[in-house]
């Protein structure tokens, strides 16, 4: 395993940040990109974090988003219920014109050869997401996956608590019923 000094963190959802200002309950399930610079040059990767919480609120609210797929919800069902602390899924390549799309680092292979265009990882380890489980979260997928024994997590692009607010302000707030 390589040490690498530092791996940077880029958030994509405003919920998460509505959580970390206390403007919104924590999110359970957020999308991260890593790198290796701060400049967000050297892309290491991408990936979904989700808690039991969120994939348990996924079955029982949002089956529009799973549509019809049983060997899906099968799996969620298998680690909902099941004693794993950590699992992967995977979306591979469905046809041709995904396969340019495939994650440039270590992953399983499919058996056409492929590696995934997506990983989910499913975490017990947590009931939602801040700074420090996000931090803990991303130690382990470098160590699975870029084979990268991370010293520190640092995040990237963080909006202040005033830039925050207005957005959970203008863009949230008035869609919620409280």
């Amino acid at each position: 395993m390589t040490n690498i000094q530092t791996i940077y963190v880029k958030v994509r959802h405003w919920l998460f940040w509505y959580g970390v200002y206390g403007l919104f309950s924590k999110s359970r399930n957020d999308e991260i990109t890593l790198y290796s610079d701060e400049n967000q040059a050297n892309f290491l990767g991408y990936f979904e974090i989700t808690t039991v919480a969120s994939l348990v609120n996924l079955l029982k609210y949002d089956m529009d988003i799973i549509g019809d797929d049983k060997e899906y919800c099968d799996e969620i069902e298998s680690f909902i219920h099941g004693d794993e602390d950590i699992h992967y899924s995977y979306i591979y390549p469905r046809g041709i014109e995904d396969v340019d799309d495939q994650v440039p680092h270590s992953a399983p292979l499919n058996i056409d050869g492929y590696k995934p265009v997506y990983i989910y990882m499913w975490s017990r380890l947590s009931q939602s997401w801040d700074l420090d489980e996000i931090r803990k979260s991303v130690k382990i997928i470098a160590r699975d996956f870029l084979d990268l024994n991370a010293d520190h997590i640092e995040f990237i692009d963080v909006p202040s608590y005033e830039e925050t607010k207005l957005s959970y302000e203008r863009d949230f707030k008035p869609y919620i019923n409280e």
